[in-house]
């Protein structure tokens, strides 16, 4: 089987339709997430499934942010906090070998939730799987990663500069919140673009 290389131009068109089309959603089902993160069990539960959202996303159909309750996320705890486990540990010590390898592990794995969920394999066969699936695809995604960084930089210091000068806190507030969601939105378009072109280099 041919290995698909991630493309650049097609991830950006990707990521702005998908944004687009799903920002309502997205941005209640972020902002549902943010509200509720403080209520136990609960909370496991819409964290895996706005970590696991980009695989809904990559489907091209629009989610209900509701879904986030599902509680066949609920059900994916155990294998979340392994897979998570498994991972947190190697990172760390690739970050200590001057950070480098550490940014390598980090994309390498990033699509190890997704095959956890999306295509069902255990922790370790997810972990593999989503290394194999982003070889060769590395670069491109982190220089994706990096302009939509430097663009969220960019228009966060703008309109925080702006809201300095209009010195109203409850103005401040609100805009840096709704930044904050809008800018996790399009980075879960982001990682379903991601999804979308490189989930069947693995069976």
């Amino acid at each position: 089987m041919e290995m698909k290389k991630l493309d650049f131009a097609e991830t950006l068109k990707d990521s702005i339709a998908i944004g687009v089309k799903n920002a309502p959603s997205v941005v209640v089902a972020v902002a549902l997430w943010l509200v509720t993160i403080w209520i136990p069990y609960i909370n496991i539960g819409t964290t895996i499934a706005i970590s696991l959202l980009p695989v809904e996303l990559a489907k091209g159909s629009v989610i209900n942010p509701l879904g986030i309750f599902d509680s066949k996320y609920r059900r994916y705890m155990g294998e979340y906090l392994i897979t998570a486990g498994l991972m947190v540990i190697p990172i760390y010590i690739a970050f200590v070998f001057m950070i480098v390898p550490g940014i390598v592990l980090s994309l390498s794995w990033a699509l190890s939730f997704y095959f956890l969920l999306g295509k069902g394999k255990k922790p370790m066969q997810a972990i593999k799987a989503s290394n194999d699936a982003t070889y060769g695809s590395k670069w491109t995604m982190f220089l994706v990663t990096l302009v939509f960084g430097i663009m969220v930089g960019i228009v966060f210091g703008i309109l925080y500069a702006i809201c300095l000068a209009i010195n109203v806190g409850f103005i401040t507030f609100l805009v840096m919140f709704v930044l904050i969601v809008l800018a996790a939105s399009v980075r879960m378009a982001i990682d379903a673009s991601f999804w979308k072109q490189l989930k069947d280099n693995v069976e």
